[in-house]
């Protein structure tokens, strides 16, 4: 394809040249001559060819979302669940066999983390994304934030000239057993968006917008076996969301070597709605002894805004550049709720004194300033990278609580907060690459120094910390064949705590069970080694090490004799994962491409906790993509894919297996421009987690209430040019916007 493109463009250029110096010569007058013919140029031809899904360069794999059947209406978090070897629970999204992965949009790390990040992600849709890169060994000019790597999400730029774009409209129905649950049966998201690009010899305008408005459910439980009693919570939120996500930004080129731009990224998310709690106690015998229930409402509102301005220059004609990025993010959240807890004795009586109402509001407002400077160096005797980075974090929050009683509501300051917390980070690296016959070397070093100090005025507490780390990144590719490649890496990475877990509030879920923050919560640190050997890119082997020093986790603390359950993340464990991993892309016939990976592993989890145990043992993850063509120009495609994973050791407890079957197909008409697919995602019900804990001699088993079966109906529409050339700037805040 790029020689054709080649050949075209030489014939472009050389073709009006010869017959400009023949005219000039048919112009001579002679006797003979005859009127030259009409000459009619050619307009430019496009040969374009669909990526293949799955690419896997030497640092990274790359999922071409735009070859995806199974993406067409999807949300991003959707299309990571569909990413190979990526796993996505209700609370982590990381890499089978090897833990959580930071998110990144366009090289910014995405502000949130948890429920918070997946309702973000939930908000963004597919036809905004032109691929996901996963990034398992990041170099030192990335952030040294990430257990097991990175996760990139490239968002759509197109660079052709003039004016093009995309329209897309969609519409999901859930399916949750075909039941009305809470007064309502028709569960579902409408969604609207799209995209634009314009371009001038100087000038790049871009933007996208999407909205997406619907309903849904979400949930957990959780089981408590004590010695003489039995006590089980289950959680379900019936919320309507409405979210609404805005990217506009420009490029200007004052020369050739030089550019500048802007780019302004906005949400507002909003998650209205009411938690339905049931607290079942059970005596031995599992004989009923109580029943707690807790009805509460929610109004969870959150904008963001981010700003970055941007330079990129080149200094020489042989490569030497400088790029600068300053980044503004605020993020701002309120959310109030009533809630009211009645128990009740076993045959359904109301206890006396046994209502408790509350109503709560809270606050989060963060702040964060970035000024980052890149620089590549290229020399006769390697290719050098260096530069550094100033981070500034300020985040307030607030708790206040009020006991309702008889409509009056008083202060609680036992259970309210105010907490203000500061983050200053200065990082420096420098990295060096260098080819030695077929060997490719990268070795690079990365310094963070970072000062916090987080004060909670209501409990007159202030913690602060000092502390400077290093972050060696290594890699080693020998190609000692064309077709053959073995290669070694290695790198240590930092898993800094969320803001949220840093702040000593509690929040309450009943009137006997909350989640409370812990501000002497501190990072834990991962290093990485992998060896791993690939074949045309296509088949690779790898085996790996991965150690966790001062790992956190949060664990539920549970009191039997006042049935108190709180839930609080804790440093305690170091964990050794090591294992070995296979995939293979293979297209056994024009009709079908086939990605598949193969993941076993074995997990030891050490705990210095005197109440939790060492656990330890095997797992194993599998899965399968495959887009298969119906006829030769591939206006008509079906996906088939699916994921299993069997028990695994997850921190310090062992989860289920589960697994996830997907269909899809997907058709062009209107000179491919119109995109018209229907998809069923979670077929069987069956890729929500269960995991198995114990504390002390309580056994606890939690189980994520998420259904994921749901069928879309997606249109899409493309305007201005077919062919794309999709570029994306990266900003300078890349890990502080994880962490909100």
């Amino acid at each position: 394809m790029y020689r054709l493109r080649y050949l075209l463009s030489f014939l472009h250029f050389t073709v009006p040249c010869l017959m400009m110096a023949a005219t000039a010569h048919a112009q001579q007058p002679r006797p003979d001559s005859v009127p030259p013919p009409a000459v009619r140029q050619l307009s430019e031809i496009s040969v374009i060819q669909q990526k293949a899904l799955v690419e896997r360069k030497a640092d990274r794999i790359i999922y071409n979302v735009s070859s995806s059947v199974s993406a067409a209406g999807a949300n991003s978090l959707e299309v990571l669940a569909r990413v190979p070897g990526l796993r996505v629970t209700d609370n982590m999204i990381g890499l089978a066999g090897r833990g959580a992965m930071k998110v990144m949009v366009n090289g910014r790390m995405v502000p949130l983390t948890g429920e918070d990040l997946q309702r973000y992600l939930k908000s963004m849709s597919a036809g905004e994304i032109a691929r996901v890169e996963v990034i398992t060994n990041p170099s030192a000019a990335y952030d040294a934030d990430g257990n097991a790597g990175l996760i990139n999400i490239v968002t759509r730029r197109d660079r052709n000239q003039g004016l093009s774009g995309e329209v897309q409209a969609g519409l999901k129905r859930a399916d949750y057993g075909g039941k009305p649950l809470y007064g309502v049966s028709n569960y579902g998201t409408v969604t609207a968006g799209g995209n634009f690009s314009y371009n001038t010899n100087k000038w790049s305008w871009y933007g996208n917008l999407n909205y997406d408005h619907g309903r849904f459910l979400e949930g957990f439980g959780i089981d408590l076996s004590y010695p003489r009693r039995y006590w089980t919570q289950t959680d379900t939120g019936n919320y309507k969301v409405r979210n609404l996500n805005l990217v506009l930004g420009t490029d200007y080129k004052i020369s050739q070597k030089t550019t500048i731009g802007f780019n302004y990224n906005g949400s507002r998310t909003a998650y209205i709605g009411d938690d339905h709690v049931n607290n079942p106690l059970y005596s031995t015998g599992h004989l009923p002894d109580s029943v707690l229930k807790t009805y509460a409402t929610y109004k969870p509102v959150a904008w963001s805004n981010g700003l970055n301005v941007h330079l990129v220059t080149r200094l020489d004609s042989i490569g030497r550049q400088m790029s600068i990025d300053a980044d503004y993010f605020n993020y701002y959240r309120t959310d109030k709720s009533d809630f009211e807890s009645q128990r009740y004795n076993p045959y359904g009586e109301l206890l006396p004194d046994g209502i408790t109402r509350y109503f709560d509001t809270n606050k989060q407002a963060i702040n964060i300033y970035t000024l980052k400077a890149d620089f590549q160096w290229p020399t006769r005797f390697a290719n050098y990278a260096f530069g550094g980075k100033l981070s500034f974090i300020d985040n307030y929050s607030n708790v206040f609580y009020y006991n309702n009683i008889k409509d009056q509501l008083i202060y609680n300051k036992a259970l309210s907060n105010e907490y203000d917390y500061t983050e200053n980070t200065q990082a420096l690296y420098v990295s060096a690459a260098k080819e030695i016959g077929k060997w490719k070397l990268n070795a690079g070093l990365r310094m963070e120094a970072t000062q916090t100090k987080g004060i909670s005025h209501i409990q007159d507490q202030t913690n602060s910390n000092d502390y400077v780390k290093l972050f060696p990144s290594f890699s080693a590719i020998w190609n000692y064949t064309t077709d053959n490649h073995l290669a070694f890496t290695f790198g240590k990475r930092i898993n800094r705590p969320v803001f949220w877990d840093l702040n000593p509030y509690k929040s309450l879920t009943t009137a006997y069970s909350y989640l409370e923050g812990n501000p002497y919560l501190q990072p834990e640190y991962n290093s990485n080694f992998e060896l791993s050997h690939s074949w045309k890119q296509r088949f690779t082997v790898a085996a790996f090490l991965n150690i966790t020093n001062n790992g956190f986790n949060r664990i539920t603390i549970a009191t039997e004799d006042d049935n108190t359950v709180f839930t609080t993340p804790v440093n305690f464990l170091k964990i050794y994962r090591y294992g070995l991993s296979a995939s293979a892309t293979v297209q056994p016939w024009s009709w079908l491409e086939s990605t598949n990976q193969l993941t076993a592993y074995n997990t030891d989890a050490n705990s210095s906790h005197p109440l939790i145990a060492n656990v330890r043992g095997l797992g194993m993850y599998l899965s399968t993509n495959n887009n298969i063509s119906l006829n030769s120009d591939k206006t008509w495609q079906v996906a088939v894919n699916g994921w299993y994973q069997f028990p695994e050791i997850d921190h310090n407890g062992k989860s289920d297996a589960y697994y996830n079957v997907d269909l899809g197909i997907k058709t062009l008409c209107l000179q491919k421009r119109l995109s018209i697919a229907l998809n069923a995602a979670d077929l069987l019900r069956s890729s929500a987690s269960v995991v198995h804990y114990t504390y002390g001699n309580i056994k606890q088993t939690f189980t994520h209430f998420q259904v994921n079966r749901n069928v879309r109906l997606t249109l899409t529409y493309k305007l201005g040019q077919s062919s794309r050339k999709r570029e994306v700037r990266n900003t300078g805040n890349n890990e502080e916007r994880q962490r909100l």
